[in-house]
């Protein structure tokens, strides 16, 4: 569990140095709640399904407070901080 907190640090860090993204809430455990700036609820599911297709990543949409946003919930051990560092990448577009 101490590995999974590190690692949800870990991603709000990569989250925080981000001009385009913007943490929602501090992380809670193993996960961790963002938004991509300027994006339509559309956007995010179109980001998700395609890291679902590419069997790159599975990061969902979410809500917070009625507005759409997405999470990490880190629950793989081999995840690491790469990994997180490169999804969060393919938000810049």
């Amino acid at each position: 569990m101490a590995r999974s907190r590190a690692l949800a640090q870990a991603a709000a860090d990569g989250v925080r140095k981000r001009d385009y993204l913007e943490l929602v809430r501090e992380p809670n455990l193993s996960v961790v709640v963002f938004r991509r700036l300027g994006w339509t609820p559309q956007q995010y599911y179109k980001w998700s399904d395609r890291l679902l297709a590419a069997n790159f990543a599975f990061v969902l949409p979410t809500t917070h407070e009625g507005e759409t946003v997405t999470r990490f919930a880190i629950v793989n051990p081999r995840t690491s901080v790469a990994d997180v560092e490169l999804i969060l990448d393919t938000m810049a577009g």
